[in-house]
């Protein structure tokens, strides 16, 4: 492999763009090959199945990879323009293959317009509407058991007389036959025996329901604005803290405890807290995007993932106030405070408050 450490960072974008444009021209190749590879029934010929098992067999090609690539060869095979676009990047892959059994000659020119620099998404989108489902099923809430991990060695180890042994991956076994008990001490040896350690399933919850894309769009955006939170982005933890906060702001009880722990935080408040009235000035300044920019003057404008950020660091006496807190996603946060305070005092930082989450201790 190639050392790129002597290129410039210039170069390197340079370089990485040709790459990804030599990709697209051979992904257009692929596609043909496959396409010609269909007609002549070629797979077949040599022992395969079908072209798809011939991909993943010979090609080595997951099978995810060659479903998409064959539905975008039987497509750009029938309407040649799409070979052109997925070359220059105007259509992907993912998004052909999505189109694929909706191309008619009737609608192919407005199918494909309207997909042009769209997101996979949104192409998803616009495909369900071509082929409208039957009426929703109804809610429906359903629990499933999910299996728990069977416990450490080394702790399985201490019961190992009452349990006998336990393999990893799998449930803790009673041993067929009890250990000898005298009678006499039979009674103070079960109020001193260990409890058997059995892998017990967990108990998760299945929420089925539908909506309309206003939903959608809601939670998507939610997603955005936590992932400093949930950097997962799992639907899970969106709806959790939406449940959550919904009760903060309803439930009486919660609102009396979120009123006594605000109460002992101002307390206790230091300096470096930004207080909320700024955030809200600060996000309506920087409209909610991150407005970390490089030298050729290019924002980079992300939505997600945003963090309140002290223009001068609150560690080298910067204040709390507006004009000094300005929005950057994570990512452009942390590479600010490596060029300030270097890469070494960030990853010690960052190590300390993950031994500290560990611990539960809070810091």
């Amino acid at each position: 492999m190639t050392s790129l450490t002597g290129l410039t960072d210039d170069e390197l974008i340079h370089s990485l763009k040709a790459l990804a444009g030599n990709e697209r021209h051979v992904l257009v190749l692929v596609l043909n090959h496959l396409s010609e590879f269909e007609k002549r029934k070629i797979a077949e010929g040599r022992s395969y199945s079908s072209l798809f098992d011939y991909c993943v067999k010979e090609l080595r090609y997951a099978q995810g990879e060659a479903f998409r690539r064959i539905r975008a060869a039987r497509a750009a095979d029938k309407f040649r323009i799409l070979y052109p676009l997925i070359q220059r990047g105007t259509l992907n892959l993912t998004a052909v293959a999505l189109l694929e059994p909706h191309l008619k000659w009737v609608n192919y020119r407005a199918l494909i317009r309207a997909s042009m620099g769209k997101s996979v998404r949104e192409v998803e989108a616009l495909v369900a509407g071509l082929s409208p489902v039957p009426a929703a099923p109804a809610e429906r809430i359903r629990f499933l058991a999910v299996a728990a991990p069977a416990p450490p060695a080394e702790v399985a180890d201490l019961f190992s007389p009452f349990t006998g042994a336990v393999t990893a991956g799998s449930p803790a076994a009673l041993p067929s036959e009890p250990p000898s008990i005298p009678r006499h001490d039979e009674a103070s040896a079960k109020s001193t025996a260990p409890r058997p350690i059995l892998a017990v399933a967990l108990r998760r919850v299945e929420f089925t329901f539908t909506s309309d894309e206003a939903l959608l769009r809601d939670v998507e955006r939610v997603k955005e604005l936590s992932r400093h939170k949930w950097p997962g982005g799992r639907y899970e933890d969106v709806f959790t803290g939406a449940v959550k906060a919904l009760l903060d702001k309803i439930d009486p009880d919660r609102r009396m405890r979120r009123k006594e722990r605000a109460r002992k935080l101002a307390a206790g408040a230091r300096g470096r807290n930004i207080a909320q009235a700024v955030k809200d000035v600060v996000w309506r300044r920087d409209e909610g995007r991150c407005v970390y920019r490089v030298p050729d003057g290019r924002a980079c404008g992300a939505r997600a993932g945003l963090e309140y950020d002290h223009v001068q660091p609150w560690a080298l006496g910067g204040p709390s106030s507006a004009e000094n807190i300005r929005l950057l996603c994570r990512t452009h946060n942390d590479l600010e405070a490596r060029r300030v305070f270097g890469g070494a005092v960030i990853d010690a930082a960052a190590a300390r408050r993950r031994g500290a989450l560990r611990s539960g201790v809070k810091i």
